[in-house]
């Protein structure tokens, strides 16, 4: 499982829209689309913001070919 798909899964269980996450993040909406469609890779700042936003521990996010 990606970045992309764990985080659109975490988004969408919270009924959650894009532009809500992005704007609470600090991240424009478009960014985040990228992100959520895996056609960027999150630095590691972003991935903290949106662990801290969801409640989520950091490590949780990570694809398994990241660990």
């Amino acid at each position: 499982m990606t970045y992309g798909t764990k985080l659109r899964n975490i988004r969408l269980q919270k009924s959650l829209s894009q532009a809500e996450v992005a704007n609470a993040i600090g991240l424009d909406q478009s960014s985040y689309s990228r992100i959520e469609s895996d056609q960027s890779e999150p630095k590691a700042g972003v991935l903290m913001k949106i662990a801290k936003f969801y409640q989520v521990d950091i490590t949780s996010l990570y694809p398994p070919s990241a660990l």
